[in-house]
């Protein structure tokens, strides 16, 4: 069995009938023998149905006024400030995000692995061959959140930035309206 939504069918309840189509109806009905109480409430239902004329006028999406060219030309500007801001934030956030976690491996390796390997027999050699496998699990790990919260700290930093900007713009081209007292 298959469901679905039949294109036919319409759940609009605000129709209205006309009349020709009610005396159609009627005319149905009282061929086919239906009784009368079935005509009464379908012409009590017909009287609830609000008119649609007023509701269409006050839904009609109105036109959209042109924007007066100084506030088109600051939110060209403020969307080029924006970019740019965030733009350096992410650049900043993923060099200072990677000197951080490399860093912290190294700082992991000088004072973790390094001593692990003057202490067992031949690991020594293979701590100054494969570092970053001699680097534990939970240094990498550290290292990884503490480059990212790094990173997420200068995203941040450059949207802020970025709306003070915008704000600067708005502020240089008077965009805010003005108080009345």
């Amino acid at each position: 069995m298959l469901a679905g939504i039949n294109p036919r069918v319409s759940f609009n309840s605000a129709f209205k009938i006309s009349e020709d189509n009610v005396e159609k109806i009627r005319k149905q009905m009282q061929d086919s023998n239906v009784q009368e109480q079935l005509l009464d409430t379908f012409n009590s239902s017909l009287e609830k149905i609000p008119e649609t004329d007023d509701v269409d006028k006050k839904d009609a999406p109105e036109k959209k006024k042109k924007r007066p060219l100084k506030d088109r030309i600051a939110s060209v500007a403020k969307f080029f400030t924006a970019t740019e801001e965030i733009t350096k934030g992410t650049a900043n956030g993923a060099v200072y995000g990677a000197l951080t976690g490399a860093g912290m491996m190294a700082l992991n390796w000088l004072f973790v692995s390094l001593p692990k390997g003057f202490t067992k027999k031949g690991s020594l050699k293979q701590t100054f061959r494969h570092p970053i496998k001699s680097i534990s699990k939970g240094g990498k790990i550290a290292s990884a959140i503490a480059g990212t919260a790094v990173l997420a700290f200068h995203i941040v930093k450059g949207k802020l930035q970025a709306n003070q900007r915008n704000a600067f713009v708005d502020q240089k081209l008077n965009n805010y309206p003005k108080k009345e007292d």
